[in-house]
């Protein structure tokens, strides 16, 4: 048997092939499939929310708003990456606080009001609000190498490839046997196809129509954190005025896209599970002709582009029950159906960089989150200059100002309400639903595969096996 055949090679299916793996660039889910086991914060999150020892082995609650991390001794970074320690953490944060080009640095910027490298080798970190498991979203990273190099279980092969190799010197036991981990691209194809066949085996999403197909015993379900919603272009003509962004809303079939999803009735933007989630909000009323009337009025002859990647969950379904609400109100509607998340988020904020005033647009998409935080589904989609604020909405501000410290828990929950309700107020976007179940898949030579909230595995693919 050649050296070729003896590797044990998990193959991971990829409908978003990534650009750049730079986690605080890189923001789709189908991207942190890659950096997954690349990359690690200091500590992970558990199915209930809990923090989880990963890069620093515990921490002290000094006081509400101060922690002391203790950090592992003995790990690198890959490659010639150097060593972890204490100063690659500060520098790490000093970093998300300085660039603020994402919701991660800017979350991070915001949250961290001091931080420093002690001699005995932690990290002192004083916080402006008592959210520490925000601090998950710093993945530590050292920038010796083109490409950002990480402390995880698995590394790249080489530099702008798709497959990594076992990280030999990682500092947990490898208690399953692979070698490598390959992302196979299956746009165009049929992944649950290529299970079967035995050419795949991890999907990490599979269509709920796709589920009766698996055995039981190779099939993985999840209760993620997960939205789905439509959002108004609102620098356009049409729906820079919230009477036609209500008159969208109220002839949309919430009924019908909830049969036809089973997602769950949306609320608000904070699904439930999640602190601030108010159940009181209403964000819908159905069907009511002078809705009909007001968004016809609205529109006129002027054609609606409905963008959205078809291959998300139920991008298509909500596409196909929106669009049929449109044309019952004898609203002109364009599908453009785009094939990645990554596609339909750079042609957004390429129309957002232009001003807006290029086509009357709206858009479906997606927002999940393996953290129960508030800040998560509020900051990054409606806080203004937020690269993930796709409607472009303004009215929101910002949650904290710059210089503010020692928020309590309860000013928190209180600006966290009030935003929601100033979001559904003012309907930058319609909120479709939130997700009931996740579903994922492994062929049957795999095993020790467990998966988080986010269909992540739980141990990042140290316990893994792929059997011949």
């Amino acid at each position: 048997m050649s050296t070729v055949d003896t590797i044990r090679n998990l193959r991971i299916a990829l409908t978003d092939v990534p650009r750049n793996l730079d986690p605080y660039q890189s923001n789709t889910l189908h991207i942190h499939t890659v950096m997954w086991p690349i990359y690690e914060p200091l500590f992970d999150i558990g199915h209930d929310g809990q923090l989880i020892p990963r890069l620093a082995t515990h921490w002290d609650v000094l006081n509400r708003l101060e922690y002391r991390f203790h950090l592992r001794t003995g790990v690198g970074f890959h490659g010639n990456g150097g060593q972890f320690d204490a100063n690659a953490v500060v520098q790490n944060l000093l970093r998300a606080k300085s660039q603020r080009s994402s919701f991660r640095e800017r979350i991070l910027a915001g949250l961290i009001e001091d931080l420093r490298a002690e001699p005995e080798g932690t990290v002192w970190i004083r916080l402006r609000y008592p959210k520490p498991e925000l601090l998950f979203l710093a993945l530590m990273t050292s920038d010796k190498g083109k490409t950002p190099l990480g402390t995880g279980s698995f590394e790249l092969l080489k530099e702008g490839g798709l497959v990594l190799k076992r990280n030999d010197n990682y500092y947990l036991p490898q208690q399953g046997n692979l070698d490598q981990i390959s992302f196979i691209d299956v746009s165009g194809t049929d992944p649950i196809e290529a299970l079967k066949r035995l050419e795949l085996d991890f999907i990490r999403d599979v269509d709920p129509d796709r589920v009766a197909e698996i055995p039981d015993g190779q099939l993985h379900s999840a209760r993620p954190f997960g939205l789905h919603y439509l959002g108004f272009n609102l620098n356009g003509s049409i729906f820079r005025e919230r009477e036609a962004r209500e008159a969208f809303r109220d002839v949309i079939d919430f009924t019908r896209i909830q049969s036809d999803t089973g997602l769950e009735p949306a609320k608000g933007p904070i699904p439930p599970g999640i602190e601030a989630y108010d159940p009181t909000l209403s964000t819908r009323r159905e069907h009511l002709p002078d809705a009909r009337r007001t968004l016809k009025r609205a529109c006129g002859q002027s054609p609606i582009t409905l963008l959205f990647n078809e291959n998300s969950y139920y991008g298509l379904d909500l596409a196909k029950c929106i669009e049929a609400d449109l044309a019952a109100s004898d609203v002109n509607v364009k599908r453009d159906a785009k094939q990645s998340s990554s596609e339909l988020v750079d042609l957004l904020q390429r129309l957002k960089e232009q001003g807006g005033e290029h086509g009357n647009y709206v858009f479906i998409y997606n927002w999940y989150s393996i953290l129960p935080a508030a800040e998560i589904f509020l900051r990054p989609l409606f806080e203004r200059g937020m690269p993930d604020n796709l409607t472009d909405y303004k009215e929101l501000g910002t949650l904290f100002k710059d210089g503010e410290s020692g928020i309590s828990e309860k000013e928190l929950i209180k600006r966290y309400r009030d935003a929601q309700r100033r979001i559904v107020h003012d309907v930058p976007a319609i909120f479709l639903g939130y997700s009931k179940i996740r579903y994922s898949a492994q062929s049957e030579k795999v095993t020790g595969l467990k998966l988080n909230v986010q269909s992540f595995p739980v141990d990042r693919y140290v316990g893994v096996d792929v059997h011949p």
